[in-house]
């Protein structure tokens, strides 16, 4: 049986919406049914705070996955459970970061940052600069567009204080060598802060820990290994039909990346493009994806990205291609593609 037809089973969504082309699951992969079941039953069976006193064994039963899910999460990224933090986003995290660094800072520190980075990872940084008459510099990135570790010491001394990076770009699908990175900067400077942004007060979210927990239960019941190997041939396999069409540019073709593909066609607008596959039941995602640099690096102000995941087939990116071909051959398609009435 095809590997994603086979996980596909465990996604109820396709179940709900059988002919829809799911590639943007960089912005939002879809749930398991165990993924889905935790969380329904934390509202069914519990739904208390964890430190509801009068709870008695149901507070200690959440208490108690609340330990189990920092567990998890602490075995997969080689942590202390107690260095398990939950908050409400990234952004939020990082927005802590900066206002922690306040006192840090003093005039002529400098933090250092790429021109990869979510705007979530920038805009905390370019703000507490300003405040404190700092200042940001890009780190330079290599052919990869990965950071050029070879020329870091030239960009990091005593007076950087931050270097706050990209783990995984989600707008190229590039990886950060982030063990040799960090070893590098904390060589030139031991004091400096090292931020990896790897993508994630008062009452916990307690549901979405249970889904957390789940959702790490069902990584570990996969074969990670036979998941990559699909979804690098399903990506290479991707490749080569986008290729085939003419009018179009694919920016991350040649880099080593996760399974991201991010074009656009010529003669038409990212956000058309989108439209279009979206009204054919395609979806995937048009814009910088909140990476405020990203236009500089490929000379567009948007482009189109689609992220495959281990439910995808052949016969999707058949579907995609097939798409794009009648939008090549006939552009006058791209007219009404606002009509969702059609």
């Amino acid at each position: 049986m095809n590997k994603a037809i086979a996980i596909r089973r465990f996604f109820p969504f396709f179940t709900h919406h059988p002919s829809l082309v799911y590639l943007d699951s960089a912005a939002t992969s879809l749930k398991p049914e165990s993924v889905i079941e935790a969380v329904r039953e934390y509202y069914e069976k519990y739904s208390l705070n964890s430190h509801s006193g009068g709870g008695g064994f149901l507070s200690q039963k959440i208490q108690h996955n609340i330990f189990q899910t920092r567990q998890l999460i602490a075995q997969k990224i080689k942590a202390d459970p107690d260095e398990i933090f939950f908050l409400p986003s990234t952004t939020y995290a990082l927005n802590i970061l900066a206002l922690s660094a306040r006192d840090y800072l003093t005039p002529g520190d400098k933090i250092c940052l790429t021109r990869l980075e979510h705007s979530s990872n920038c805009f905390p940084w370019e703000a507490l600069v300003q405040e404190k008459d700092s200042q940001v510099i890009f780190l330079p990135l290599n052919k990869k567009f990965t950071i050029d570790i070879d020329k870091l010491v030239s960009y990091i001394d005593k007076k950087t204080k931050i270097v706050s990076f990209f783990h995984m770009s989600n707008s190229l699908g590039v990886i950060n060598p982030v063990k040799e990175i960090a070893a590098k900067i904390k060589e030139i400077n031991p004091n400096c802060w090292v931020i990896i942004d790897a993508c994630q007060i008062g009452t916990l979210p307690l549901a979405q820990i249970f889904g957390l927990k789940a959702s790490f239960e069902f990584l570990n019941s996969l074969d990670i290994k036979e998941i990559n190997n699909y979804e690098r041939e399903l990506k290479n396999y991707a490749l080569g039909k986008l290729k085939e069409l003419e009018k179009v540019i694919i920016y991350n073709q040649e880099l080593e990346t996760v399974d991201i593909i991010l074009f656009n066609l010529i003669g038409h607008h990212a956000h058309d493009v989108k439209n279009y596959l979206g009204k054919n039941s395609i979806l995937v995602r048009a814009d910088n994806f909140c990476c405020p640099y990203l236009p500089e690096l490929i000379g567009e102000e948007a482009a189109v990205r689609i992220s495959l995941f281990i439910y995808n087939t052949k016969e999707e990116i058949d579907k995609l291609v097939h798409c794009l071909k009648k939008l090549v051959e006939n552009p006058d398609l791209i007219i009404n593609v606002l009509d969702f009435s059609q």
